[in-house]
């Protein structure tokens, strides 16, 4: 008998690529749940704030894992702190638990935002000394030291609405010229990437938190190099040096039966996976799709 996931927030930079990804792979009978658009004509639209029907919906599909790809960001959690810190730190927990009472596993996206990028490098146990609302929640929502998994990462990656805030979804809405900052170090992954991480994760039993990097950190000016070379964007890139902030984090435990690629091979991955699913990346340009 197949196996059943529940993602929520279908529709999101991450989401989406789970779904295609689990689609794609066959293995699992998929609920997806959104909270505005539907992702399919079998989508669930629920909004979360709802948890008597959240928790019904849970007790009615009883699947065996509940994959969590929904998050406030920066802006949303600066301009309404009630919400972000319900989704981002209380629903975690709330998942947790009724994962706990069918015996599903939890699945949880956490970010490289919970560290200042004061010293970088980071690891599992290093203090979470991120200061703004957004830091705070992200890190009172880490579900840690259970049979559940957290991967803590930064991601890349197309989005499906037009007012998308990640750096690829800004890059390719620049015209002309643009900036990259060469003291900024990041080293996330895309979102196709980190799907399939998602994927061997159901496979394997991974617990606890967990870094998904491929240990090489980068400069965002050069990341965004990459991003003008693999989808041919006409644009011209000025180094800037911006403020100095190192969010680099290292995977100290190990355990993951992936090597993650480098950036390019990462991002080359990525507008493959865009270009065989043009139906869902109208907001970008017709030479890329």
């Amino acid at each position: 008998m197949r196996k059943k996931v529940m993602i929520l927030g279908s529709t999101g930079m991450l989401g989406h690529q789970v779904y295609y990804k689990l689609q794609e792979d066959g293995k699992f009978d998929i609920t997806d749940v959104s909270f505005r658009n539907k992702l399919t004509p079998q989508s669930v639209i629920l909004d979360l704030h709802n948890q008597k029907e959240l928790e019904t919906l849970i007790k009615k599909v009883q699947p065996d894992f509940i994959i969590n790809c929904v998050g406030v960001l920066i802006k949303g959690a600066n301009d309404n702190p009630a919400n972000a810190i319900y989704l981002n730190s209380y629903l975690p927990h709330f998942l947790a638990k009724e994962c706990d009472e069918i015996g599903a596993k939890l699945i949880h996206i956490s970010t490289d935002c919970v560290f200042s990028g004061e010293k970088g490098a980071y690891t599992e146990n290093d203090e979470k000394d991120g200061r703004d609302i957004y830091a705070k929640t992200k890190a009172l929502g880490e579900v840690e030291n259970s049979n559940h998994l957290t991967l803590r990462t930064s991601i890349i990656g197309p989005e499906l609405k037009q007012n998308g805030e990640g750096l690829f979804h800004w890059f390719m809405n620049q015209e002309r010229e643009t900036n990259g900052f060469t003291k900024a170090i990041w080293s996330g992954v895309t979102t196709t990437e980190l799907a399939k991480v998602i994927a061997i994760a159901l496979e394997q039993n991974l617990e606890g938190l967990y870094h998904v990097t491929n240990g090489n950190p980068i400069n965002k000016y050069d990341l965004l190099k990459i991003f003008k070379e693999v989808t041919g964007k006409q644009i011209s890139i000025n180094a800037v040096e911006g403020k100095s902030v190192d969010k680099s984090f290292l995977d100290s435990r190990k355990e993951l039966k992936r090597d993650i690629p480098s950036y390019t091979m990462m991002v080359k991955d990525m507008v493959t996976f865009m270009k065989s699913h043009p139906e869902l990346y109208k907001n970008y340009s017709v030479a890329l799709v």
